[in-house]
């Protein structure tokens, strides 16, 4: 048996030797096999879990060429980086502190911001994933500049509600020569907005400028779709509804983009600019879990981006699940991470019942090189590592009593699927609006048709937060109303992922408590979510109490400046969404003090089942992320590392 040559093209690694009875066999145990019939040649996905595979495969008869063998120790030597920078909490700058000294200030008392830098920097495509509030943005910002990629064209896609009051406001702040273009309002303003950041160029100093371009997911839209030259048409997704002549004439049809029906809009330049970074926030909005078969078109125009530098930002990255990383790593890296079923298939138990594929648990042989991508490519640290100056928060589960016609129009749905409620009936239609449904009623009793249903007033959960606000002066009477000392929290958030219920909390609390309210849901206006953030977030007004939708209040919004305590109505199926809507008030305003979380649940209900639930996912992210890196966690809590 003769040598094996490797050598490295187009973003793959190509295997060609001589022949030998258990030649294929061999190849193909390395993951990601693929045959070349016409060059009989054999392909496989870039990375270094692919050369390592071989070495074990074909041992010292490997023949690297000297480009790839260059490639391989690169690599290893950012992943010798990556996981030494992601094991300490502190780094030495080298250029943030010449491209902006007030960040470079501001990080000596957040040192492991520093490091962060530095993992950017080292690793080029990779993840911050620290828990909600440590200031990823910073990281990332500092981190561009690390790489000395900090001058040029760089595009921020995050939530609507963190557009202006978290990039805008913090890329002004830290960057020296930076010009910030926010992309709002109605989609004049907007494109009088992208036309500005176009022609803007810096005049005499063009060459210090960093530009950025800050916009929201719906923004980088794209709809992909067959289209047929001869039939001049788009083609129907099922095959079988195409038009009869294409259909027996054989024609042939292009994937590309579609224009996007209901929009008058076009933002396709966004996407099809050579952009020198890209920085996702809350990231796991479009990547946990997304799947080549089942790409929304947030995901296909966020694939589509062409970029030197990919950063992606979240607290949450796994949504319950190890094998939901996957997205991520495939919009980081697409070459290395280019199959999702050879990924899950290496890493992961496949169950193929024939009739479809499930993903299981990880495979327990490949733990360990499982964790070493997440080292290579995630950046992990928890508030109780690099925080100790920071109180410990605390979730307080309440128990709440279900009883009377609450427990029995419960009872009777859970039993039948179906209720006699006033004015009408409800019932579900199938079992995800069952599942929704009960979690609706462990709320209270509720009202009306099933189109047009809304909570009544019988519920106890509305009663506890009467009671849990009368105890801390909240009375709706401004001579009475009790208003602590200056650093402490006197204002109040309220959750729930049912806009129905915040708007029935808002108008028992306005109309017959006198307590003025604001609401923040997914239907707010960015203007409105702006101003309301900043009436929250203010000493002086009158509003202590804020009702926010689960989904909308967990995305890169501050709330804690005197807000200490939070009451969470009701739970998704999703630990992570939870964790966001914490990480709001969790001493993120720069006032550090306690702060408590408030989870109510109604005695015997889904309420108790989801939080058991949400309890286990918990423990995986901690297990993945965060406890097996408890000996690093301990020895620096000790004070020993």
């Amino acid at each position: 048996m003769g040598p094996v040559r490797i050598w490295l093209e187009d973003d793959r690694i190509l295997l060609s030797c001589g022949w030998y009875p258990a030649v294929a066999a061999d190849c193909k145990k390395v993951a990601g096999a693929r045959w070349m019939k016409e060059r009989k040649i054999w392909s496989y996905p870039l990375s270094m879990q692919t050369l390592r595979a071989m070495r074990a495969v074909f041992a010292e008869r490997l023949d690297p060429s000297p480009e790839l063998w260059h490639w391989a120790k690169d690599e290893r030597r950012a992943e010798r980086a990556t996981l030494s920078l992601s094991r300490t909490y502190d780094a030495e700058l080298r250029m943030i502190p010449e491209l902006s000294p007030v960040l470079a200030k501001a990080m000596a008392s957040r040192t492991y911001q520093r490091s962060g830098a530095r993992y950017i920097a080292e690793g080029g495509n990779v993840c911050i994933a620290d828990e909600p509030g440590l200031g990823k943005t910073a990281t990332a910002l500092g981190g561009l500049m690390e790489s000395d990629n900090w001058r040029g064209n760089h595009l921020v896609i995050a939530p609507k509600s963190s557009l202006n009051s978290v990039w805008g406001r913090q890329i002004e702040m830290w960057g020296k020569f930076a010009k910030v273009f926010v992309l709002t309002g109605t989609a004049k303003q907007r494109r009088e907005t992208l036309n500005a950041y176009w022609e803007f160029n810096g005049g005499s100093f063009s060459n210090l400028w960093a530009k950025f371009l800050v916009v929201n997911p719906a923004m980088i839209m794209r709809n992909y779709q067959d289209w047929c030259k001869k039939c001049e048409a788009w083609m129907p997704k099922n095959k079988n509804a195409r038009p009869a002549i294409h259909q027996w004439e054989g024609h042939k049809t292009e994937r590309k983009p579609k224009p996007l029906a209901n929009r008058s809009e076009d933002w396709s330049e966004i996407i099809d600019f050579h952009w020198d970074s890209v920085i996702l926030d809350e990231a796991h909005k479009l990547l946990a879990g997304y799947r080549p078969s089942n790409v929304t078109q947030q995901t296909a125009g966020l694939l589509d981006l062409k970029a030197n530098q990919r950063i992606a930002l979240t607290g949450t990255p796994l949504r319950g699940q190890e094998i939901k990383v996957w997205g991520l790593f495939n919009w980081l890296e697409p070459k290395r991470f280019s199959s999702f079923w050879t990924f899950a298939g290496q890493y992961f138990i496949i169950d193929d019942n024939g009739f479809g594929k499930s993903v299981g648990a990880l495979i327990e042989e490949q733990r360990q090189e499982f964790y070493q991508i997440v080292d290579r490519f995630v950046l992990r640290r928890t508030r109780a590592e690099v925080r100790g100056d920071l109180p410990l928060g605390q979730r307080v589960d309440v128990l709440v009593d279900l009883e009377g016609m609450h427990k029995k129009e419960y009872e009777e749905f859970e039993r039948m699927g179906e209720v006699k409620i006033e004015e009408g009936s409800l019932s579900s239609m199938g079992v995800l609006s069952e599942l929704t449904r009960m979690k609706q009623m462990a709320w209270g009793r509720w009202t009306g048709s099933a189109g047009k249903i809304k909570p009544h007033g019988d519920s106890p959960k509305m009663e506890w937060i009467k009671q849990f606000l009368l105890e801390r002066g909240v009375t709706g009477d401004p001579k009475t109303d009790f208003l602590p000392e200056e650093g402490s929290g006197f204002k109040y958030v309220i959750a729930s992922q049912f806009t129905e219920i915040l708007e029935f909390i808002k108008t028992e609390l306005e109309q017959n408590q006198k307590i003025p309210c604001a609401l923040l849901a997914g239907s707010t206006s960015q203007k409105r979510r702006d101003l309301i953030q900043k009436v929250f977030q203010s000493r002086e007004s009158e509003v202590r109490v804020l009702l926010l939708q689960t989904q909308t209040g967990g995305e890169s919004i501050e709330l804690d400046a005197w807000c200490d305590e939070m009451v969470i109505c009701d739970e998704t199926w999703v630990a992570d969404d939870q964790v966001q809507l914490e990480g709001r008030i969790n001493n993120r305003s720069g006032r550090v003090a306690p702060r408590t979380w408030w989870y109510l649940r109604t005695a015997d209900t889904i309420d108790q089942r989801i939080g058991e639930l949400n309890f286990g996912q918990h423990d995986l992210q901690h297990q993945l992320l965060d406890g097996r890196r408890g000996v690093e966690v301990a020895l620096h809590l000790l004070g020993r590392k």
